[in-house]
Order: structure tokens, then sequence, then C-alpha cells
């Protein structure tokens, strides 16, 4: 018996749609979650003043590096979007050549080949940390504290962060910012002004602050910062004072850790 056209057209296309009915839809690419560790020095007479003041900042910007390294690892290499990158507060009087140090302590994991993103691990880390060092070095022009003018900081945030700062999807903005705790430039240490932009969900991590020990004030150094965080938004934010090195790590460590992964 002889099926007409019709019937094997028929039997065909039902074939066909069981057959598509079984292929799994395809699933968009997983977009991991980028990690973008800002670290902002303050290279004023802080260097010369505190004891063994550039080791423990060394110490401390080594320490964020190994977070940043174990997060593009979490993200197996190939999926990291994540950024470090250590940028110098306005200062007068320095003939330090910010631009170029800045431009060295910079990674991009998206602007890495993804052959070279493991491959070339340790040879990233040592040319980052002998940058490092080298800015360091340039940077304490001299042992005499009276040589340094302050480091602006309200500058930076009101000029650059906004370039520094993320607005990628999905994204942890973190800003270090290792200083002694003084955050204003010239005799009126009483009030920051505000800045335009706006910087949502950016965690602010102060380091190393270190107020004389008379008349309270760390108390009021501290005061002007959280007042001044509050007035621009700033949600998340946590002010560590100068100790213990291993301390202060910790405190880095469960900070960074605490974000998504």
């Amino acid at each position: 018996m002889k099926l007409h056209t019709h019937h094997i057209t028929s039997i065909m296309a039902a074939m066909l749609l069981m057959a598509s009915c079984d292929i799994p839809p395809q699933k968009e690419p997983q977009l991991h979650v980028k990690h973008n560790y800002i670290v902002l020095l303050d290279l004023s007479d802080r260097l010369v003043v505190q004891k063994n003041q550039p080791q423990r900042d060394k110490q401390l910007i080594h320490h964020i590096y190994d977070e940043f390294e174990e997060k593009v690892k979490n993200s197996l290499y190939i999926k990291s979007r994540d950024e470090l990158k250590i940028v110098v507060a306005p200062q007068k009087g320095t003939n330090l050549r910010t631009d170029v140090f800045e431009d060295r302590l910079y990674i991009n994991m998206d602007d890495i080949q993804m052959i070279n993103r493991k491959r070339g691990e340790a040879q990233r880390k040592s040319d980052f940390m002998a940058n490092l060092d080298s800015l360091y070095r340039e940077a304490m022009y001299s042992q005499t504290p009276e040589d340094y003018h302050g480091a602006d900081i309200w500058k930076y945030f009101y000029e650059d962060l906004k370039v520094d700062y993320s607005r990628d999807t999905l994204v942890e903005n973190y800003l270090f910012i290792i200083t002694d705790g003084y955050p204003i430039v010239g005799k009126n240490q009483v009030k920051l002004m505000l800045v335009k932009e706006q910087f949502p969900d950016l965690h602010i991590v102060l380091l190393e602050a270190s107020p004389r020990d008379k008349d309270m004030e760390w108390d009021r150094v501290m005061t002007v910062w959280e007042n001044w965080f509050n007035e621009i938004q700033i949600q998340e934010y946590t002010l560590i004072k100068r100790g213990a090195i291993s301390k202060e790590m910790e405190q880095i460590e469960s900070i960074i850790k605490g974000t998504r992964s």
C-alpha cells in the first residue's frame, strides 16, 4: 500500500517537531562579579614621620594584591573581569612621576590575553611589586617632614574617583585609602566639602589612620570622615587605626571575603 505524499509530509513534520522539543535551550554565559580594587596613597610627610611607614604600606598593598589574585583564580582566569589600580593623592611640591607609576601599577584582566592570564601570573606580580618599590623610593625625596606638602584626598574624590570607579554590570567597587587620617590640606580641619558625583555601592576602607594622641584627636578626625562619608552617601566604610600590621591584614581579608566571589 502506498502512502500519499501529504501523509509522508505530515509524518516528517511531526518527527521534526518532536526532535526540536528534545533540544535544550542554549544557556546564556554566566557573568562573573567584577572586583574593582582602588588603592589611594597618601605620600606626604607620613612616610618619614611614622616609623617603617613605607614598609607597612607595601605590606598592606601586597596583601590586597594577594586577595585580588585569589578573586582572579576563583573566576578561573578566563572569566575574570577584575581590576587593581594604585593611585596617588594629589600633592603639591613633588616631582613624582605620578602618571607613569599609575600606568605601571594598574592591572585590568580584560586587557590581558587569555593565554597569558595564568601563564603570566608570576611575572605580572613581580613587575607590580618592583614598580611599587620604585614608587616609594621616589616618593621619599627628603627625610625632613617640612619638605612635604599634604596629600589632597578630597581633590581625588572631586576630580579623579569618577574615572577609577567602575559602573560596569555586576561590580564590587572598593577604595582603600592608606593615610595618616588627616583628609584636609590647610588650617581648616573641621569639614570636607561635598563632591558632585555619586558612588553607589562603593566600600571605602581607611587604613593606617594615626591621628596624634592628644585632645581626643582620633575621635575628632574620625568624626570628620564619618560626617563626610554620610553626606556624600557612602553606605559602607571602615576606619582602621594604625596598629599591628597582621590585624589590619586580617580586617582587609575579612572585608574582601565578605563580598560576592
